[in-house]
């Protein structure tokens, strides 16, 4: 565009250039990169109406010319009415609807000579306002800053100073973290304050009723008539401050929701009162639905109003599956209204009689009425990771459970206590609280009669769970069966949770049972036999129970409709884990995706992590390695924005391995020591983070410390977050200990390493124990093993360990003297590389192509082309890039057939250009097109 732009100019043409946008959508930087590209171009640039030399072609940078001055008119008249005397482009600046009339009076007059155009200014994609934000901006952060914004960078200045959990309490509440200042000079700051008094009080109380908005509750608010508001309204639309509606409907609302956020901020408190408690009044008065009420009670009902509390808890359980935040809140404001004493009278029934169910308040007063409110409020805080509240609210649930406050069961179960026991129980376990959730649900079942209801099969359910997540496979068998054994009455829902608990169960057991010597046995006879192996008589029950109950929960998970399946996300993220676990990735990822779809639309921040981590572990093992970086990172930001740090420091060591692959081992190591430094321990956590450092270290060349780390974690008594951890700490111990010359360790760690991997349930265990015995076997021994671990995790999808594996073999080939088939496992392993965007594989795969091509033997051969007038002959080398060259390769083609970098073909090709005494690429194709390229 700004080429074409001075192009015209520097051909003759004189420009009307209009650049138009809202306030701070980047018109500014938009005419200073004109301007910059200008006078890159020869053209003289000029700021304002100050004069410029004449007979040079100029262009005029006019910044906000509609906020200019009425005394601007007359320059400006003259300017434009008058033809230039060479080629100009005037460029200006202007709002969006805010030309005043003596601008538009001025541009009408343009001479003829100026051909007009206009370039609107819209809000950035969201590519381009990243590219905006500092380099080291979160997934996370990046979609809050893009949601407030709009898109628009000049709210930037006020929103960048907020913390990301700030940011995200601006977005789920719709009202900004304290006291907002906004920065010197920006350009909603200017607008405001040119606003009139009237116009000012009509904006902040169109600002309470939020958008859109009706003039006639505007009028009500501000005790004038509607005309008198229509009238100031079409000054606010003037000034692009609000706009009409789309549509043809009689509503406004404001040009940025950020802009009524400020207004409403600005407002005096009690005023915002008044006004919230006149707008309650009003929409009561034309029969408005309860939802579009709350907002108004629960910033003005006061103290003892029942009936406003019972609109508020109605309204609440209407938005509970798809706002909860927003239900969270207007549950808060019910809590606080109702009275504390049991049986106090209901302000509301004095004024207009009993309150009915139609109207919103309970049928029963006192402790039931606080304990509904208490309990929605629970499930409200649960979803959206308030869980100190969730904790908060427990005993007093319970308490009022146990002296029978709890006999109304409405709300489609919400109110059950054992769906709450057990909703706290899956909180207490995902912060890593195990003993108390265990403690909570046992005691819960020990007062729970056994008549096998919904309530009793839900509570063994999570015990299930819980014995899952700590490796007691007969104990999560038991509670399973006790879940099921009344299947008739059992929904699907809790049938697909079951199986995928059971699957997670006999997934996480495997990999991770009591030491043993024996090496690597296949699972099931299908399976193709590996070097050492040890048949095992008759199939693997266990891994077939494991992948029936997957498929069974798989299939079941797809046949729920999204609400159900929104119900249970917990039940999908330990299903998706389970499918990881069997590295059916291809199963994983779109249950994944789709319940972090569900989980977004419906306001359930507290299910992001779990899902995040899942996908990102998925994507990170098939070789998707940018989108699992965007995964785990937003998964540790969100983590961390609720308070669980246990979630994100998994999240960061996720990080760190992916960060391995692809940017190299120091800024890995940077990653998981935080984690490290953050969780000293002890615990499952901190011997994890020590495992994936150590993992690190050995990377970097530091096998004395990677030792130390990872045998720290593979000897810890606690199970590791990854099931099978182990195997990858033990074989990363024999890699260690092979490279300090301990080969008696490294045979014990890779022992220990199979014992680990007893049943071979996974291609990328199976693939870990081979890379293990590899370590410490003579070349032509490893080979073999390094063929099988490529062949298994190529046929599994496991492109980042098959990257690894191949570029292990290549240099095996190499220390054998096997060139051509060294070059061809490094040639892949750089493909695959390249694929994944692992750069730091890629170089280790192209400098083991050089190690290969200085191998290779020198052979002598004949000139290939003239000899320069010094009498210099071409080499060998040159010889062979000269013909690559005429057969039309590329520098990088070229590069790569020879292992070399493009540097290096640069630098040969330099001198041949030389001695041949050609003067171009063309010149020499045309002087040697029959040259041809030596043998590689």
């Amino acid at each position: 565009m700004f080429e074409e732009l001075v192009g015209a100019c520097l051909d003759g043409v004189s420009l009307l250039v209009e650049v138009v946008g809202e306030p701070g959508s980047g018109r500014t930087r938009l005419l200073a990169e004109l301007a910059a590209h200008a006078r890159r171009s020869g053209l003289l640039v000029a700021d304002g109406l100050q004069a410029v030399p004449p007979g040079r072609g100029a262009v005029r940078c006019l910044d906000d010319l509609d906020r200019a001055g009425p005394e601007t008119a007359q320059p400006l008249r003259r300017l434009l009415a008058e033809p230039p005397p060479a080629p100009t482009m005037i460029t200006y600046t202007a709002s969006t609807g805010q030309m005043p009339i003596w601008l538009v009076s001025c541009l009408a007059g343009a001479n003829e000579v100026y051909r007009t155009h206009r370039i609107p200014v819209g809000p950035l994609t969201r590519e381009a306002f990243a590219a905006r934000l500092p380099p080291d901006t979160g997934p996370m952060r990046e979609a809050l800053l893009y949601e407030l914004s709009g898109g628009v960078p000049g709210w930037l200045g006020l929103l960048n100073s907020l913390t990301t959990r700030q940011l995200w309490e601006w977005a789920t509440t719709d009202l900004p973290p304290g006291a907002v200042s906004l920065p010197a000079g920006c350009p909603p700051l200017r607008e405001l304050t040119a606003l009139a008094p009237e116009q000012i009080e009509t904006a902040r109380c169109a600002a309470v009723l939020g958008d859109p908005f009706a003039p006639s509750l505007v009028a009500a608010l501000t005790d004038r008539d509607t005309p008198t508001v229509l009238a100031v309204l079409d000054g606010l639309v003037a000034r692009d401050l609000i706009r009409a509606v789309d549509g043809g409907a009689p509503l406004f609302r404001f040009r940025h929701p950020l802009l009524r956020t400020l207004l409403y901020a600005g407002t005096p408190p009690g005023r915002r009162i008044s006004a919230h408690a006149r707008a309650a009044a009003a929409l009561d008065r034309v029969g408005a639905p309860v939802v579009q009420r709350a907002p108004h009670l629960a910033r003005s009902a006061e103290p003892g109003d029942r009936r406003a509390a019972g609109l508020l808890a109605r309204a609440a359980r209407d938005v509970l599956d798809t706002r909860p935040s927003t239900a969270a809140s207007w549950l808060r404001a019910a809590l606080r209204i109702l009275p504390e004493a049991p049986h106090c009278p209901a302000s509301s029934e004095d004024a207009d009689g009993p309150a009915s169910p139609e109207d919103g308040a309970p049928d029963d007063t006192g402790p039931g009425e606080r304990f509904r409110t208490a309990a929605l409020l629970y499930h409200a805080a649960e979803r959206t990771g308030q869980y100190d509240e969730c904790r908060r609210l427990l005993p007093t649930l319970l308490e009022a459970a146990k002296t029978g406050a709890t006999s109304v069961t409405s709300s489609g179960g919400l109110l059950d206590r054992a769906l709450i026991v057990d909703l706290h129980a899956r909180l207490d376990s995902g912060l890593g609280r195990r003993r108390s959730a265990r403690a909570l649900v046992e005691a819960e079942l020990a007062s729970t009669p056994r008549t096998g209801g919904h309530g009793e099969r839900v509570l063994h359910l999570r015990m299930a769970t819980m014995a899952a997540a700590e490796g007691d496979l007969p104990a999560a068998r038991d509670h399973v069966y006790r879940t099921l054994r009344h299947a008739s009455g059992t929904p699907d829902l809790l049938c697909m949770d079951a199986a995928a608990t059971l699957a997670l169960a006999e997934a996480t057991t495997v990999g991770d049972t009591p030491e043993g010597s024996d090496p690597v046995r296949r699972a099931d006879p299908a399976d193709p036999a590996l070097p050492g192996d040890r048949p095992v008589p008759g199939p693997g029950r266990a891994r077939a129970a494991a992948v029936t109950g997957i498929s069974q929960a798989v299939r079941t998970a797809d046949a729920l409709s999204d609400s159900e399946l929104a119900a249970r996300l917990d039940a999908v993220a330990r299903l998706g884990w389970a499918l990881n676990l069997e590295e059916r990735y291809t199963d994983a990822l779109p249950l994944f995706t789709r319940a972090l779809g569900l989980a977004r639309r419906t306001g359930r921040v507290a299910a992001l992590p779990p899902l995040l981590l899942g996908r990102g572990h998925g994507h990170a093992a098939v070789g998707g390695l940018s989108a699992a970086l965007r995964d785990t990172h937003e998964a540790e930001e969100t983590a961390g924005v609720l308070g669980d740090g246990e979630r994100a420091g998994r999240a960061r060591l996720l990080r760190a391995r992916i960060t391995l692959w692809r940017e190299g081992p120091d800024d890995a190591a940077d990653l998981a020591a935080q984690v490290l430094r953050q969780h000293p321990g002890p615990g499952a956590l901190e011997e994890t983070a020590a495992g994936v450092l150590g993992w690190i270290r050995l990377a970097q060349g530091r096998p004395e410390e990677c030792l130390e780390l990872v045998l720290r974690a593979a000897r810890s008594t606690d199970r590791p977050l990854v099931a099978g951890a182990r195997v990858l700490w033990w074989s990363t111990a024999a890699a260690a200990a092979s490279e300090l010359g301990r080969t008696a360790a490294a045979r014990e760690y890779s022992a220990l390493a199979a014992g680990r991997a007893t049943v071979c349930r996974t291609a990328g265990a199976r693939t870990e124990v081979l890379r293990a015995r590899a370590r410490h076997a003579p070349d032509e021994a490893a080979v073999g093993l390094l063929r099988a671990a490529v062949e298994l995790s190529a046929v599994a999808g496991l492109a980042a360990l098959e990257c690894q594996v191949r570029l292990e073999l290549a240099q095996r080939w190499l220390a054998v003297g096997r060139l051509e088939d060294a070059a061809t496992e490094a040639g892949r392993a750089k493909e695959c590389a390249d694929r994944m965007g692992a750069r730091w594989l890629r170089g280790i795969a192209v400098d083991t192509q050089r190690r290969i091509g200085a191998c290779r033997p020198r052979r002598a051969s004949a000139p290939l082309g003239p000899r320069s007038p010094v009498g210099e002959a071409l080499s060998e080398r040159e010889g062979q890039i000269l013909g690559m060259v005429c057969q039309g390769k590329s520098n990088r083609e070229v590069a790569d057939a020879l292992f070399v970098s493009v540097k290096t073909v640069e630098a040969h090709l330099t001198r041949i250009f030389r001695k041949t005494g050609a003067r171009s690429r063309a010149s020499l194709v045309a002087a040697f097109a029959t040259a041809r390229p030596a043998r590689v």
